[in-house]
């Protein structure tokens, strides 16, 4: 169900900053499913930025054979996670200035970005964008459990 836009700014970030983070964790469980599956020993990837790691999967993923149709949406959705996740660091580390003559104001913290209006209905569709993210999310996570115990399975009839 949408979040209701009350025109609150702080509580549209709220939302914005919670839901992205229960995206994170989504995104992580994955990383470190495939990272296992994968037999990596790499204590340095643990620190990744989580769009690092969103790529990785999206790599690994795409060399695997008889990938079953949950982890090639997965794969599919891949570029639109990153772009929620690029959306929410402008809103998360960018700043928000209330000006009487111009309204309120979100300027981002990257150089070059421009200033834009600050507007609550767009920190509350961002929230929902990163809310409805997570179904993919737990239907990889599904399918990747099923995935290993098949290529398990395999691994030892091949044995």
């Amino acid at each position: 169900m949408p979040l209701k836009d009350d025109g609150d700014l702080i509580r549209g970030l709220g939302y914005v900053a919670l839901y992205a983070a229960y995206l994170e964790e989504a995104i992580e469980d994955i990383f470190f499913a495939v990272v296992k599956m994968e037999k990596e020993q790499n204590p340095k990837m643990d620190f990744w930025p989580i769009s690092q790691k969103l790529k990785y999967v999206d790599k690994k993923m795409k060399e695997w054979h008889n990938l079953p149709s949950e982890l090639e949406e997965f794969c599919s959705y891949t570029e639109q996670l990153l772009s929620l996740l690029e959306n929410r660091n402008i809103l998360i580390h960018g700043r928000i200035y209330a000006d009487k003559k111009t309204g309120d104001t979100l300027k981002p913290a990257r150089k070059g970005c421009q200033a834009v209006s600050a507007v609550s209905a767009d920190f509350y569709k961002l929230a929902d964008q990163l809310f409805a993210a997570l179904e993919p999310c737990k239907i990889a996570k599904s399918a990747l459990r099923r995935y290993k115990e098949a290529r398990t399975r395999n691994a030892d009839c091949a044995d």
